[in-house]
């Protein structure tokens, strides 16, 4: 998997009827929960390294690869569960980490999103997590992989 970043994010919404302006304005929410993970190349060897991956949930997914790119990260999403509306993403995310407490990873500054979860897993886990969030009433729109 290589995940999708930044840039190939805004495309998608773009051909999707987004624009510059409402990309990431208050009624045009994507509220997902998101499985990805941090992308760094060495400086000294050029050497690309990645992280464990993040499960987190958010309302704009260009808003939350922005935040994550800005130390020179290349952040990117390897799947999502897209839901209806931003308390499903709370449930949803409750879910995830109740499953997978077991593969969890305290972070070096506190991180609580960070797991322990192979890319051959990857698609097992979200399916896994959709279908448990639709047993208990949320309202899964899409599932998508990247």
């Amino acid at each position: 998997m290589l995940g999708i970043g930044y840039q190939a994010a805004r495309k998608k919404r773009f051909s999707e009827g987004f624009n510059s302006i409402n990309l990431e304005a208050a009624g045009y929410e994507e509220f997902i929960l998101y499985f990805g993970r941090a992308h760094i190349e060495d400086f000294e060897t050029g050497n690309v390294a990645r992280g464990l991956l993040k499960i987190g949930r958010g309302k704009f997914k260009t808003a939350i690869m922005r935040g994550r790119n800005q130390p020179g990260v290349d952040f990117r999403i390897y799947a999502e569960i897209i839901v209806r509306n931003n308390d499903e993403t709370h449930v949803i995310e409750k879910i995830a980490h109740k499953l997978y407490r077991d593969k969890l990873v305290k972070g070096s500054q506190g991180q609580r999103e960070l797991f322990d979860i192979k890319d051959n897993e990857i698609v097992n886990i979200v399916n896994k997590i959709a279908n448990v969030a639709k047993i208990q009433n949320v309202s899964i729109l899409s599932v998508n992989f990247y």
